[in-house]
C-alpha cells in the first residue's frame, strides 16, 4: 500500500494522505490541533523515505493548520495554488476561515503550483487540476499511475463542498465537477469522509445533485 491516510483525534480535521514513491508527498495537514500524533504517524510510515513536499488542496484552516509544524519537523517545501499563496504565507484568518474553526495559524512560506503541473514520484505521477468553487484556489490532485483523485473539498464520496465561505462560487464548482467528469478516475480520496472506490460515479452523482439547483 503506497497511499496512507493519517488519522487524528480531531473530528473536523481534513483527511491527510501520505503518498509514497521514491519520495513521499503529504496531501493536506489538518488543523494542527493533534500535531504530535500526526507527526508520529508520518514518521512511522515514512521509515527511510524522505518527505519531499506538502500539497495543499486549498487554504482553509482545517487543511493547512498543521502546515507550520510539518514543515518545521520534516524540512520540506509546501505548495498551494498560486491565488492562495498569500493566504498561507500571510496566515490570513479571514480567507482561511481560521477564526471560525478555532485555529491559530502561523505564517508559512509556500510556493505555487500551476495547472497540470506534474510531480513524478516514480510509482506515482501527481497532476495538479485547478477546480475552483469551494475556494478560488481549490485543486484536485490526480495520480496518473493509480487513477486516484485526491479531491480536497471539491467533491466527496457523497456530495460536494460548500461555496458560502470566502472566495467560494457555486457556478465555478459546477464547472469544476464537469471538468472532473472528463478525468479517468478510479478511487476518490476526499478531504473529509470515506474514500469512494468508484470515483467517477461519485463525481457524476455530485453533478446530478447540482443540476437540481438550477
Amino acid at each position: 500500500m503506497t497511499i496512507h491516510r493519517i488519522e487524528t483525534a480531531i473530528s473536523y480535521d481534513s483527511n491527510m494522505y501520505l503518498v509514497m514513491g521514491r519520495g513521499a508527498v503529504l496531501i493536506d495537514t489538518g488543523t494542527g490541533l493533534d500535531t504530535g500524533n500526526t507527526v508520529r504517524q508520518i514518521r512511522g510510515i515514512l521509515g527511510e523515505t524522505k518527505l519531499v513536499a506538502v500539497f495543499l488542496t486549498h487554504c482553509h484552516a482545517d487543511h493547512i493548520g498543521g502546515l507550520a509544524a510539518i514543515v518545521r519537523e520534516f524540512g520540506c517545501p509546501a505548495y498551494v495554488h498560486e491565488c492562495e499563496v498569500s493566504a498561507v504565507t500571510g496566515a490570513d484568518h479571514i480567507r482561511t476561515f481560521a477564526d471560525g474553526m478555532g485555529v491559530d495559524l502561523e505564517p508559512v512560506p509556500c510556493s505555487a503550483f500551476m495547472e497540470q503541473e506534474l510531480f513524478n514520484l516514480g510509482s506515482h505521477v501527481l497532476e495538479i487540476i485547478h477546480t475552483p468553487g469551494h475556494t478560488a484556489g481549490s485543486v484536485c490532485i490526480y495520480d496518473r499511475c493509480t487513477r486516484s483523485l485526491f479531491s480536497g473539498d471539491t467533491v466527496f464520496a457523497q456530495g460536494f463542498g460548500r461555496t458560502d465561505l470566502p472566495t467560494g462560487n457555486f457556478h465555478d464548482l459546477c464547472e469544476s465537477l464537469r471538468k472532473l467528469h472528463k478525468v479517468n478516475i478510479g478511487t476518490l480520496y476526499p478531504g473529509h469522509g470515506q474514500a469512494a472506490a468508484d470515483g467517477k460515479r461519485a463525481v457524476n452523482e455530485a453533478i446530478r445533485i447540482t443540476e437540481g439547483f438550477y
